[in-house]
């Protein structure tokens, strides 16, 4: 009866975890710029949460847990790679094609270049923030950093992507300016 209890609970945190594969993936994503190493990353984190899956003392803190492997695994990458790792994205002509609405693409499109450009300490924390929606403790938790270091990477990245986008806006705004007086 035992095994038949966990290989019930086996196949339940397999889905526990299927089911945040998507929001890994856009931050590992957000940090290396890069579709399949962001995939490797992700499988990798899998990996390890299925196999490490009975140190998990509570079910609640999955998330955490999860992205503290995925950012384990993308240090263990730098590591191995060298942080001066250059990342190129590439885009996908066809998806940009489906887009239906040019502006809003453009907007996300502009928001992802400045995000790109954060030195990686920034990048880390405002992604873990803001896309993935985690609380300072638990960035502290994941980053192994203290709380106030991630009070203070999330602040200067902020400040960074503010200013980068207001200079898109005005340099937006002054073509536009330009094309009415013509």
């Amino acid at each position: 009866m035992k095994v038949v209890k966990n290989l019930v609970a086996a196949f339940s945190m397999k889905a526990e975890f299927a089911s945040r594969r998507n929001k890994l993936y856009r931050i590992a994503y957000s940090w290396s710029h890069d579709p399949v190493l962001a995939d490797d990353l992700v499988q990798e984190t899998i990996y390890k949460a299925l196999k490490n899956a009975s140190r998990l003392r509570d079910v609640k803190t999955i998330d955490s847990w999860l992205y503290r492997i995925l950012y384990n695994c993308w240090q263990d990458y730098l590591r191995v790679k060298g942080r001066n790792v250059e990342f190129v994205e590439s885009y996908d002509d066809e998806s940009a094609d489906q887009t239906d609405n040019y502006q809003q693409a453009q907007i996300v499109k502009r928001v992802r270049a400045s995000v790109e450009q954060l030195p990686l300490p920034l990048r880390e924390v405002v992604t873990l923030a803001d896309f993935a929606g985690f609380s300072y403790e638990q960035i502290a938790e994941i980053t192994d950093i203290p709380i106030g270091t991630v009070m203070s990477r999330l602040f200067r990245a902020r400040k960074n992507l503010k200013q980068q986008l207001l200079e898109f806006g005005s340099d937006e705004l002054t073509v536009s300016k330009l094309r009415r007086v013509k």
